[in-house]
């Protein structure tokens, strides 16, 4: 009797934590848009090893400073904050649903520093399967910065 009265509480919290991760769970696994239809979860066609198969030293200014594997006459700055990075040599498509990853690190790329809290996103290229969009920008709004990009599967 001790014993129940001493771990009783432990009952209650397991039901919550359960209860908890269930809800957490149904929002991670499915998002839902505006209109109450559920987002499908992605699958990605093919496996994802980490082997890095192209690299990019990209300028502000959008041109090449140096890369592995990369198409300089498709690297290219669109507008403020936002560049067209073109691999070769790779793969016919390297896009996400391929199972190519992207990384980018802010890089001066020589001395000095990073200000303004920059950062960059990365997304496939539309109309290019061989390259990768990227967007920089820092709390006010869209900025050209140099980086350092990375394509891997």
């Amino acid at each position: 009797m001790n014993f129940v009265k001493r771990f009783a509480w432990v009952l209650p919290l397991a039901g919550l934590a359960v209860f908890g991760l269930y809800s957490l769970s149904s929002r991670v696994l499915a998002s839902t848009h505006e209109n109450g239809v559920a987002e499908p979860a992605v699958v990605l066609a093919n496996n994802t090893h980490g082997v890095v198969f192209g690299t990019a030293s990209i300028n502000s200014d959008g041109t090449v400073a140096n890369c592995f594997n990369c198409k300089k006459s498709q690297t290219v700055h669109l507008g403020t904050g936002e560049y067209q990075v073109a691999f070769q040599n790779i793969n016919s498509t390297i896009t996400a649903n391929s199972g190519f990853s992207r990384w980018l690190q802010v890089d001066t790329l020589s001395t000095g520093s990073i200000t303004g809290g920059v950062s960059c996103t990365t997304a496939d290229r539309a109309g290019l399967t061989n390259g990768v969009f990227v967007l920089c920008s820092n709390p006010s709004g869209p900025v050209d910065t140099s980086f350092f990009l990375f394509v891997a599967r």
